[in-house]
């Protein structure tokens, strides 16, 4: 019996060691190029996070065996990140030999120049990877050039965001199920769930500027807009209470999807915004934007920039949106160039924080914090970049939106004391 065994052991080990020659045999030139670019992607990642790539059928036409991929001649980035990956790494190319093609692949960062993972989700049935890449750790067989993996997470599902996103599944914003266990988030690279906001804050100084813009701004004709945004922010005001703050709501004239605030308490929200989303998405989205004065981040953006007084704020000009609004100018730009600045603006560690505030503030209302993930997803994409339209306001992109959907996921939503 023990003699049967070791010959088992050495016959999966000598199958496994033809399968890495060959590997190897084949990857050649290919496989040097796949690191290459390789590198270069990950060169393109900053901080901790994922982004995800579907991957069609189409791409690979005759089938996920490795020369099979090796031959493909793939269109799509995240395709070709794919052929990339299975020529270099040898667990990577087994898997995909075992288990198919995978629906959709992401690269995962854990924070500049740290540790890199790749990540495989299936569609059937349903299963997500994550892989660490290890150093080159066959050159006993005289294979230096290639990878060998270890998997760091094997879930029998996918997470509803990475099923929003590259399947493309219409699915419910509630209920939003957990998916990540506590002891993976590290490796789906799930931000961690910020501090609380402080209790109390002092927005009088801004009560100014505030009041200069909503002097300048044109406020909306219409008043079915202004009497929507009012009544979702006074859903949110009974949890939103916070000594320093006084909430106030203003719609602008404008087709363009436009939200930000004030420290004093001030929401200013465009037409184009409102119409733009329904009920539920935006109580999240004026959720959002409560959070971010909650955490007073226009008053960290001034830091930033080393502004000493809030009074030198006014002046200046900034085109607020364009495309189907066109652009045009106000004299109170200096304070919206100061929050729509790529150097001084929101960080998507403000952005983080404003959306786990949104969140629970959503959670205590009754209301689904998955609406935010939606109102993301129809907003990202409409504005142009330098201006005050929401998704590049608040750096709304497949990866940041998925970081929020990842705490979803994870169950962090609404859990802040």
């Amino acid at each position: 019996m023990q003699r049967l065994r070791y010959k088992r052991l050495e016959i999966r080990y000598a199958v496994f060691f033809l399968f890495v020659l060959t590997l190897s045999g084949c990857a050649g030139k290919d496989a040097e190029g796949a690191r290459y670019r390789h590198a270069s992607r990950l060169g393109t990642l900053s901080g901790k996070g994922m982004v995800i790539y579907a991957i069609g059928p189409e791409e690979f036409p005759q089938g996920g065996s490795f020369v099979a991929i090796q031959d493909a001649l793939p269109s799509s980035e995240g395709a070709q990140m794919l052929r990339d990956q299975v020529l270099t790494d040898v667990t990577i190319a087994k898997t995909v030999n075992d288990l198919g093609l995978p629906a959709a692949i992401g690269l995962v960062s854990s924070g500049a120049g740290q540790a890199q993972r790749f990540a495989m989700f299936y569609r059937t049935p349903r299963r997500s990877l994550v892989l660490q890449r290890s150093s080159m750790s066959a050159q006993w067989l005289s294979l230096s050039q290639l990878y060998e993996s270890r998997i760091v997470a094997d879930l029998p599902n996918v997470p509803q965001s990475v099923r929003r996103l590259a399947f493309h599944e219409d699915l419910p914003a509630s209920p939003w199920p957990v998916t990540i266990p506590p002891d993976v988030r590290d490796a789906f690279a799930v931000p961690a769930e910020p501090a609380a906001p402080v209790s109390a804050v002092d927005g009088h100084d801004y009560v100014a500027v505030a009041d200069d813009l909503m002097a300048r701004l044109l406020p909306t004709v219409t008043v079915e807009n202004r009497q929507r945004a009012e009544a979702m922010l006074a859903k949110l005001e009974p949890v939103a209470e916070v000594e320093g703050l006084h909430w106030r709501m203003m719609v602008i004239s404008g087709e363009g999807a436009m939200g930000f605030g004030v420290p004093d308490g001030t929401l200013i929200v465009s037409d184009g915004l409102v119409q733009a989303l329904d009920d539920a998405e935006l109580t999240a989205v004026i959720a959002h934007l409560m959070g971010h004065e909650r955490y007073q981040h226009a008053r960290a953006a001034a830091r930033r920039r080393d502004i000493l007084s809030v009074l030198t704020l006014v002046g200046g000009s900034l085109s607020l949106a364009g495309g189907a609004m066109g652009s045009f100018l106000i004299p109170t730009g200096g304070y919206l160039a100061l929050i729509a600045s790529p150097q001084f603006g929101y960080t998507q560690t403000e952005e983080v924080e404003a959306n786990a505030a949104a969140a629970l503030m959503l959670s205590k209302t009754n209301q689904a914090p998955g609406e935010l993930f939606e109102a993301m997803v129809k907003l990202s994409g409409r504005g142009q970049e330098g201006t005050l339209a929401f998704d590049t306001l608040h750096h709304l992109s497949d990866s940041t939106i998925l970081q929020y959907g990842l705490m979803l996921d994870a169950g962090l939503s609404g859990k802040q004391p």
